[in-house]
C-alpha cells in the first residue's frame, strides 16, 4: 500500500500552498536568473515573462493523495479542500491499521459495553480522546452493493434511519473522497449533534475500507442553528466477503467521537455505545429491506 500526498515534484509528501511553491521556485532559480532580475529590473517585459512562468508552474500543480494504487487529485476549484484530503488520508491509514491489528480481531484490550437480544455486542476501550467503540455484524448483501449504498446513499439517510435528522454532501471532489454534513436526533438525555467530516474509501483485497474524520470547511455555513458541532476523531467501516456466504457482507465499524457541549464524561460513555447499537440494528434492517426489494424484482 502507499500513502502519499503531493503538491509538486519538489515536495512530494506535503500538501503545500501555491505561495510557498512560488517562493521556493524563485529562490531555487539559477544564480544568473536572480542577478538578471535584481540588477536589470529595467528589462520589465522579461521580468514579467519569468514571473509568469513561476506563477504558471505553481498554478499547474494539483494536490493529490495516493492510497492502494488509487490517486485522488484535486482540480483547481477544489484546492480549498486540500487539507481535508490530507485529513482523510491520515484517518484512512489509522483505520486500516486498527482493523489489521491482531488485538482488534481478538478484542484484546476491549471490554463489552452494550448488547441486545439479536446478538450484537458493542466493544469499547478508553483513549485519550474519549471512548472508542466498535461492533461487527453481517449484512444480507454483497460488499460491492453495501459499499455503493453506504457511499452514494448519504443524502437519503434521514428517510430510513430514525436516528438521523439531516444529511448532505458539501463537496465531492473525487469519486473516492467527499465532505459531508449530518446530524443525529436526540438520544436519551443528549441533544442532537452536527458533524462535518471528510470521507474516503478504497477497495482492499476482496472488500472495502471507508474512513472519516471531522474537518473545517470555512465556506460551509450550517443551516441548523442551535446544533452543537461534535468532533469525529475517527470513524471507519470495513466490508468483507463472508466466506460462508459470498452474497453477504461481514461488516466491522469503529467510532471515536467527542460530542462537545457540557456533558459529563460518564454520561457520554453511557450513550456512545447505545448510539452505535441503535445504528447497527437500523442499518441491518435497511439492507434487509433492500434485499427483499431486489428479490421481489427478480421474481
Amino acid at each position: 500500500m502507499l500513502y502519499k500526498s503531493k503538491k509538486s515534484s519538489v515536495e512530494p509528501a506535503v500538501l503545500s500552498t501555491r505561495s510557498s511553491f512560488l517562493l521556493s521556485t524563485f529562490f531555487d532559480a539559477p544564480h544568473s536568473v536572480l542577478l538578471l532580475l535584481l540588477n536589470k529590473m529595467t528589462m520589465f517585459p522579461l521580468y514579467l515573462i519569468l514571473l509568469s512562468f513561476f506563477v504558471g508552474s505553481a498554478m499547474s500543480e494539483k494536490s493529490s493523495l495516493t492510497i492502494h494504487g488509487v490517486t485522488d487529485t484535486l482540480e483547481e476549484d477544489d484546492e480549498k479542500y486540500a487539507d481535508a484530503l490530507q485529513t482523510a488520508g491520515d484517518v484512512f491509514a489509522e483505520v486500516e491499521a486498527l482493523f489489521d491489528e491482531e488485538n482488534y480481531e481478538k478484542r484484546n484490550g476491549w471490554f463489552k459495553d452494550e448488547s441486545n437480544d439479536e446478538g450484537d455486542i458493542v466493544y469499547a476501550k478508553d483513549t485519550r480522546h474519549g471512548r472508542m467503540v466498535t461492533i461487527s455484524t453481517e449484512l444480507p448483501m454483497p460488499p460491492d452493493f453495501v459499499m455503493k449504498e453506504t457511499w452514494d446513499g448519504m443524502e437519503t439517510l434521514p428517510e430510513w434511519n430514525q436516528n438521523i435528522n439531516f444529511a448532505g454532501v458539501i463537496a465531492s471532489p473525487t469519486p473516492n473522497f467527499d465532505i459531508v454534513t449530518y446530524g443525529n436526533n436526540d438520544v436519551l438525555v443528549v441533544s442532537g449533534r452536527e458533524f462535518v467530516s471528510a470521507r474516503i474509501w478504497r477497495k482492499v483485497d476482496d472488500g472495502y475500507i471507508l474512513a472519516s474524520r471531522s474537518v473545517t470547511v470555512p465556506s460551509f455555513k450550517s443551516k441548523h442553528k442551535g446544533k452543537v458541532r461534535a468532533h469525529l476523531h475517527m470513524a471507519g467501516a470495513r466490508f468483507r466477503v463472508n466466506p460462508s456466504n459470498p452474497e453477504t457482507t461481514l461488516c466491522d465499524v469503529v467510532m471515536l467521537a467527542e460530542l462537545k457541549g457540557f456533558l459529563p464524561k460518564m454520561l457520554v460513555n453511557q450513550v456512545i455505545g447505545r448510539i452505535m447499537l441503535m445504528d447497527t440494528v437500523t442499518n441491518r434492517r435497511h439492507f434487509q429491506d433492500l434485499k427483499a426489494k431486489r428479490d421481489n424484482n427478480d421474481d
